[in-house]
């Protein structure tokens, strides 16, 4: 075997295993992967901030089906690596997280960074990521690295953190045999498991025998990639299908049994079709509180039949009468061939009067949001991916931004839901989807805030990349909360000239302060190839949010939809 050093090799073995591409920010300990994956090729993207090469890493992962993958320096990059890690941990995507660490003979100068910029930072990463193990001696690398693959993309996928001491990472080594490291290695979901017949019998007869069975697909179904299978169900025994957040994308929501998104950021009509369901097979949720409305719905008083590729996750937030472990793909394949024998046929729908959607008041002078989310839908191509950002955005994008093909058009943080993913994960998604893809970022300015450096890696990589800047001068969420109690001062910035930033960093920009303007925008934006910011002054006032209270008028609150924390 030839001379090679451990950086050299984990470039080889990613192109082996068909990872093309990692996002990340260098450091000293660093440089020498680096320098292997220019030497041979290897597509090294550089952000301004780890956090967003994290994010991108998970949206990379999200829509190309393989493991994203991510790289920090020791210490400060660590830390800043676990807000992306920690929401592709909760949602659970495949990523393989790259850190480099001090040298094996300073362990004992780790401690308040004796040892440069060092610190404890496996006892942070620990808890968000699914595995982490330090590479201690070069030939451990092939093995470890084999494990890490393995471990994030089985059972409920998930990040993985490999250590790299900076004197391995320059070490010479062997070059490994690199038969065993295929294009299966990271793909994911790598196995998928059936239901148990005996479960898919008792699902089946309590699906046939109810009145009003519906679908409830969280992210697991996408992750799953039960697409046709979903469709089988609405079509073939017209079963409903609602989604979580997460879950949007697993039906073309043109379908005429298809009913929206569910929860607080969600459709009003999905969750009250939701609430009128007897039988409600759930496929890959874990009822996340926004979701359920603090886990009211489904309530305790219909018939949960629970699959998920995760068994602790079944009963743990809601009872399930009846707790499936197995890939969603396959045990709703198994459902569906059991129905069939069955032949029932499903056309019930909602029933009573529809409560009002949450908007933005007719006499509101700023740019609604919902109108320019429309606006987006009506403006940009059916294989657009949309990437929102936490809070409001989600809201917004979630209820009135449709989905127009069953796949990966729509990405959200909704694992952690915390903001400032957007950014990063639009790279991510720009990358990881065919060349040309075009990715439209909706996010509020304060999450915003957080990415801003990466519109120039935008630029820099000349990505279709629509930045849409919800822009009200302050934390929308929060100052709407603060309002409901009293609280002042609020929540507020100075304003910022988004457009004027997106200029300066190379990108096409304007800014709205009409729906028509913003209109002008968009189509400006999709007029061009590469990276442009649309910076649109809505309003502080309106609220996508859902109040329970909407669908159980007795559970009324004076918080409101606020009174989901």
């Amino acid at each position: 075997m030839g001379h090679s050093t451990v950086a050299d090799e984990i470039v080889a073995i990613l192109q082996a295993v068909g990872i093309d591409t990692c996002f990340g920010v260098p450091g000293g300990q660093t440089v020498p992967f680096y320098g292997a994956a220019r030497a041979r090729g290897f597509r090294h993207v550089l952000v301004h901030d780890e956090r967003n090469g994290a994010c991108a890493a998970d949206a990379y992962a999200r829509v190309s089906g393989r493991v994203g993958m991510c790289d920090a320096t020791v210490g400060p990059g660590a830390t800043n690596l676990v807000s992306g890690l920690a929401e592709a941990y909760a949602s659970g995507v495949p990523v393989l997280a790259l850190v480099a660490d001090i040298k094996t003979g300073r362990e004992h100068l780790r401690r308040r960074g004796v040892s440069s910029q060092a610190l404890e930072q496996a006892d942070l990463l620990r808890p968000v990521s699914k595995w982490l193990a330090r590479v201690h001696r070069p030939e451990m690398l092939a093995d470890m690295m084999e494990h890490a693959l393995r471990v994030a993309t089985t059972g409920r996928p998930g990040p993985v953190v490999l250590e790299i001491p900076e004197d391995v990472m320059a070490s010479p080594v062997d070059a490994f045999d690199l038969s065993r490291f295929t294009p299966e290695a990271a793909s994911w979901p790598r196995h998928r498991p059936a239901a148990a017949a005996g479960d898919v019998a008792r699902a089946v007869a309590l699906l046939a025998a109810a009145e009003r069975p519906i679908v409830l697909a969280g992210g697991g179904a996408v992750a799953s990639g039960a697409y046709a299978e979903v469709a089988r169900l609405a079509d073939t025994f017209g079963l409903p299908v609602v989604t979580s957040i997460n879950g949007k994308g697993i039906i073309d929501e043109r379908h005429p049994r298809a009913g929206g998104v569910v929860g607080v950021f969600g459709d009003v009509g999905a969750s009250q079709t939701l609430q009128q369901a007897d039988v409600v097979l759930v496929l890959g949720s874990k009822f996340a509180q926004f979701n359920s409305f603090l886990w009211r719905l489904p309530g305790r008083e219909q018939t949960l039949i629970h699959v998920d590729v995760d068994g602790e996750e079944l009963g743990r937030a809601i009872p399930a009468a009846i707790g499936i472990v197995a890939d969603i793909r396959e045990a709703a394949a198994q459902i569906a061939d059991g129905l069939t024998a069955l032949s029932p046929r499903f056309a019930w729908t909602r029933q009573g009067v529809l409560p009002p959607q949450p908007g933005t008041a007719p006499d509101d002078p700023a740019v609604a949001p919902e109108a320019v989310v429309a606006a987006i839908a009506d403006l940009a191509p059916d294989d657009s991916i949309l990437v929102t950002d936490a809070s409001l955005a989600s809201g917004w994008t979630a209820a009135r931004y449709p989905i127009r093909r069953a796949g990966r058009g729509f990405l959200a943080p909704r694992g952690l839901a915390g903001i400032g993913w957007a950014g990063g994960a639009a790279l991510g998604a720009a990358l990881g989807s065919p060349a040309g893809t075009r990715v439209v970022a909706v996010a509020g300015d304060g999450a915003a805030a957080y990415w801003l450096g990466e519109i120039e890696t935008a630029v820099r990589m000349e990505l279709p990349i629509i930045f849409v800047m919800l822009n009200n001068a302050g934390y929308g969420w929060v100052i709407q909360g603060e309002r409901s109690l009293g609280i002042t001062p609020e929540s507020v910035f100075r304003p910022v000239d988004f457009a004027a930033v997106g200029r300066a960093m190379g990108a096409g920009a304007s800014r709205a302060a009409t729906l028509d303007e913003a209109r002008e925008g968009l189509a400006a934006a999709l007029s061009q190839p590469g990276p442009y910011v649309l910076d649109v002054l809505s309003s502080e006032l309106s609220s996508p949010s859902v109040d329970y209270a909407l669908l159980v008028p007795e559970a009324a609150s004076k918080l409101g939809a606020y009174g989901m924390g």
